[in-house]
């Protein structure tokens, strides 16, 4: 669900003969698929502080074993303008592991901390106060 395998470089920490331990969008392409909507400084900065994403998190993704869906409330907030996970990933994401409710940001790319980040506060918000108390 990553989408182009070409965009991103592997960190091998243990090693070439062992399984990747990273992974990063490549510098390249990190405004293209990661900041297209968010401001230039935002970008910048961002770009001088990203480290790689542990791989074996994506490697090991599993349903099995999970929190009861009723008992953590989970949300889903679609970023309608990502270039990173496209709208096709994002509902393959829903359907594989249903959350309670799903929302969207239609002007927000991958990173809406950036790009709507008003946007993003006040639908936290309305999520935090929607969850029910036991």
């Amino acid at each position: 669900m990553l989408g182009d395998a070409n965009a991103y470089e592997l960190i091998y920490g243990l090693g070439l003969d062992q399984p990747p331990t990273g992974i990063m969008v490549k510098p390249e392409l990190r405004r293209q698929l990661l900041y297209n909507e968010s401001p230039l400084e935002d970008f910048t900065l961002a770009s001088m502080l990203l480290r790689p994403s542990p791989a074996r998190a994506y490697m090991d993704v599993t349903q099995e074993g999970s929190c009861d869906v009723n008992s953590v409330p989970r949300v889903f907030i679609r970023t309608m303008k990502d270039n990173l996970f496209k709208q096709e990933n994002q509902e393959k994401m829903i359907k594989q592991w249903p959350p309670s409710k799903v929302f969207a940001i239609h002007e927000s790319d991958h990173c809406p901390f950036f790009s709507t980040p008003d946007v993003l506060f006040a639908l936290l918000l309305e999520v935090a106060t929607s969850i029910k108390n036991p």
